[in-house]
């Protein structure tokens, strides 16, 4: 299935007279938008129709709505390495700066643990205390929001902290809820 200009289209049901200019108005299209698949079967049906059809590459450009002078790159690829050379490739992105043990390490520094007992001053975890220990004990530089996708692929996600205080006195605690707290509630009645 392809969503073309909030559409869905079945990509067996799509042949170059569904994409001609009259099914789709494509000054509202925005390529851009449109599903990598959908790109690809583009990509396939107007090559096809040039090499297959031997329609013109101009033509069969402007019934899909495309700059012309892209087709001659596609032909091109086509001719140099083959029709496969024109199916979606999903892009791997730079490789990581940290190895499976390093990001372990990372994980077992977290978990469990408190900032305090490496020698911060604040007892929350923050990327950019992450960032401080990675730059100091692995000499690795990140900048924060890679600190942050880092901890999410560890799948450590923002935590808020406990609402009790460690110091809490659950004496004391009942006493207000017998004692004080009627008494305000008391006072606060009679004011209204």
């Amino acid at each position: 299935m392809a969503k073309i200009d909030g559409r869905t289209l079945d990509h067996k049901a799509l042949d170059h007279k569904a994409l001609d200019h009259k099914a789709l108005d494509h000054k509202a299209l925005d390529h851009k938008a449109l599903e990598h698949k959908a790109l690809e079967h583009m990509r396939m049906l107007a090559v096809r129709r040039v090499l297959e059809d031997r329609e013109k590459p101009s033509l069969v450009m402007e019934s899909l709505g495309l700059c012309r002078t892209t087709i001659y790159r596609w032909l091109r690829t086509c001719k140099d390495k083959g029709l496969e050379a024109l199916v979606e490739k999903i892009c791997a992105g730079p490789e990581s700066k940290l190895n499976e043990k390093q990001r372990e390490q990372v994980r077992c520094w977290i978990i469990g643990k408190d900032p305090r007992q490496h020698g911060f001053d604040f007892g929350l975890w923050t990327r950019r205390i992450v960032q401080t220990m990675l730059q100091e004990k692995m000499g690795v530089e990140f900048c924060l929001t890679s600190v942050g996708k880092l901890l999410a692929s560890l799948n450590i996600t923002p935590q808020k902290p406990l609402r009790r205080a460690y110091e809490r006195d659950p004496l004391a605690v009942s006493r207000w809820q017998k004692e004080t707290y009627p008494q305000l509630k008391k006072r606060g009645a009679m004011t209204l």
